[in-house]
């Protein structure tokens, strides 16, 4: 367990920015940072993160909290495991003992897979440096392809031993790591004889996460028995999704940024030649198509993305494929077309650095007349491969977003074929029909799934109505399917205006003899809402984070103390403090609140309505639910004369007690 004093230290050092940054490309806007929210699929940057404040929000999909919820989130770790990563990215010492054989086995699945992988990568490394057969051989064969001892280091390399197929296998179920998880990575095998290395006599390419962790391994054999595949890749893993992968992304989303500018490669030796010579921003694609989720990764980093590719049949497939899943997602392409038989790797070795980088800017040039240079000298001046070729590029040219991008490129196209450009704009809009027909199909492919799988789940909408013999009887199970119908929303308003106001101060008129002036006192906030709530023994939060975060409000008032509301945003309860970061991030305008045509003046007294308009919204739905649970219990009590005239007076009181509540402050609307 991380003491307290660490984890203060760690959200003290954790700089939400950086942290953020680490994964999110983000711009100065005001006093916030704004970028693009890794958390679901835009075009529009929604996802604020404000530096002052230690938190972040999406306002397209709602998520917020602080560094370490960010990082719990996006790494789906839990809260220790997600302070443990903050503390070795700001260099954080954490004392922690080894984990018992039990403690291991109660880790979660996930965490225990990347625990494996960790593990492995550092096995390989290790012996690629320091191993005889691993320097003999691997070593040996990183040194002949150029590779120099920072970037073997940088991108982890490694080697999985020969001599004994399964070295690494019994490597690691002596360090008690569960065969299962070998297995379930796919780092070792079922076989005749038991487990054994899967990646055996290859050189070892840990695929890493954007935050580090190893989620799986491309290894290369170094035999030339055409029988063998050259690579072996990780299977697919609750850790390891090979389209929402991307080769390298970790060791170049520092430069991607920088540079405001990603090199799509096909190979791992791709990506490593290219950093050493110097072009440090290029990632690959790991042996698949560009997959969406995968573009996705990179427009994080920028919209900005040049392909580079073989000169051959399959090279050039690939750059079309790949094209067409770029513009979907509004990126701007590139694409640099390597010479006949070269790759980047074997490119930036005949090159060498500077001529390498050279080549790249000379040779860059427009996807569209890319498309349009390569296909057209293909087709010769055969009239059907030409046609081809031109509705080839009619349809790349209906996925472009940007309206008059389209119609200069389509002039262009219709200048250098010497066709009329309506009949080509005609054509492209026809692609454009076709594709969001295609595009509304998938929807609904998409939506009838969800269907089914919602189906297949009770939801809310089908929990049994009130008064069956299914519904729960007592109010405190009944909770969960009456908190969307009570004072949910009033139980918010309440806890963000303690959260973002608890430290303002209100104006309260006091008592003034007749003829004299009223004159008005300063409350704090907390200490105002706090004292309302806190007496009123109906007041009872009903929905499940709200009542936690009431009830540390509640306890603190009880004993005396006022609450620092960082400490919400810092609480390791995830639900709290994203939560917390969610109230503190969303815009809350102070409205003018009229009372009997009166306008409050000052700030103080728009705080006053507002904070009281909150409190009575919340009372008079307490009592509603009040109400309507009372009356539910009449039954209950149908044959018991006193038990019923009692329930109907308590039915009475709750009626003025509304009543009140309504006449002397009527309507009150809080702007979210």
């Amino acid at each position: 367990m991380i003491d307290q004093r660490t984890v203060q230290e760690i959200f003290e050092r954790a700089i939400i920015d950086e942290v953020v940054g680490d994964y999110v490309s983000l711009k100065k806007r005001g006093s916030n940072l704004l970028g693009l929210c890794p958390f679901h699929n835009e075009k529009t940057p929604s996802f604020s993160v404000s530096p002052s404040k230690g938190i972040y929000k999406c306002f397209g999909c709602g998520k917020g909290g602080n560094a370490v919820n960010f990082i719990m989130e996006h790494e789906h770790l839990s809260y220790p495991e997600a302070l443990r990563h903050l503390a070795k990215k700001y260099n954080i010492e954490i004392e922690e003992k080894e984990l018992t054989p039990e403690e291991r086995a109660a880790q979660s699945e996930r965490e225990s897979m990347l625990i494996v992988n960790d593990a492995a990568s550092e096995f390989f490394h290790e012996n690629l440096l320091s191993g005889s057969e691993g320097k003999r051989i691997g070593g040996s064969y990183l040194q002949e392809r150029g590779l120099d001892g920072r970037t073997i280091s940088g991108f982890a390399l490694g080697y999985c031993p020969e001599s004994r197929e399964d070295g690494f296998t019994k490597w690691a179920l002596d360090k008690g790591y569960r065969s299962e998880y070998l297995v379930s990575t796919g780092l070792s095998k079922e076989g005749r004889n038991g487990l054994y290395d899967f990646f055996h006599g290859r050189i070892m390419f840990p695929i890493r996460s954007i935050s580090g962790r190893v989620l799986g391994f491309g290894g290369r054999t170094l035999k030339g028995d055409k029988e063998v595949a050259k690579y072996f890749n990780s299977p697919e893993s609750t850790v390891y999704d090979k389209s929402k992968v991307l080769y390298g992304l970790y060791e170049s989303k520092g430069a991607i940024v920088k540079e405001d500018l990603c090199y799509m490669v096909e190979g791992y030796m791709d990506v490593i030649s290219m950093h050493q010579a110097g072009v440090e921003n290029a990632v690959a694609s790991s042996g698949t198509s560009l997959t969406k989720g995968q573009v996705r990764l990179i427009r994080r980093y920028t919209p900005n993305i040049t392909l580079l590719y073989d000169s051959d049949a399959a090279g050039l497939k690939a750059s079309m494929r790949g094209i067409e899943v770029l513009l979907e997602e509004g990126m701007k392409v590139r694409v640099v077309q390597l010479p006949e038989g070269q790759d980047p790797d074997s490119l930036s070795q005949s090159t060498g650095a500077e001529g390498f980088q050279k080549f790249l800017q000379e040779h860059s040039e427009d996807f569209f007349e890319f498309i349009v240079r390569v296909r057209l000298d293909k087709a010769g001046s055969d009239p059907i491969s030409r046609s081809d070729a031109i509705q080839e590029a009619v349809k790349v040219l209906a996925l472009l977003p940007d309206q008059i991008e389209r119609n200069l490129k389509s002039q262009q196209l219709a200048s250098q074929l010497g066709i009329d450009q309506e009949s080509l704009l005609f054509a492209i809009r026809k692609a454009q029909r076709s594709h969001a027909q295609q595009q509304q199909k998938q929807r609904e492919i998409d939506a009838r799934r969800a269907e089914r799988i919602e189906n297949a789940t009770p939801t809310l909408s089908e929990a049994p109505p009130p008064g069956s013999s299914d519904m729960p009887l007592d109010l405190e199970d009944a909770a969960p399917f009456l908190e969307t119908q009570d004072t949910a929303m009033q139980e918010y308003d309440v806890l963000r205006i303690l959260l973002r106001y608890g430290g303002a101060d209100l104006e309260l008129p006091l008592e003034a003899e007749a003829g004299h002036e009223v004159e008005f006192e300063k409350v704090g906030v907390q200490a105002y809402v706090l004292e309302s709530l806190c007496e009123d023994r109906h007041i009872r939060f009903q929905h499940r984070v709200y009542g936690k975060m009431w009830t540390l409000f509640q306890t603190a008032y009880l004993e005396g103390r006022s609450i620092d509301t960082s400490l919400l945003l810092r609480h390791p309860d995830p639900d709290i403090s994203a939560t917390s970061a969610e109230m503190m991030s969303e815009p809350y305008e102070l409205h003018d609140w009229s009372r009997h045509e009166l306008i409050p003046k000052s700030e103080e007294q728009k705080m006053t309505a507002m904070v009281d308009g909150a409190l009575n919204q919340l009372r008079s739905k307490t009592i509603q639910r009040l109400i309507r649970e009372t009356q539910a219990s009449i039954t209950s009590v149908q044959n018991d004369p006193e038990a019923l005239e009692e329930t109907l007076k308590r039915i009475q009181v709750l009626n003025r007690m509304k009543a009140r509540i309504n006449e002397s402050f009527g309507t009150v609307i809080l702007s979210r």
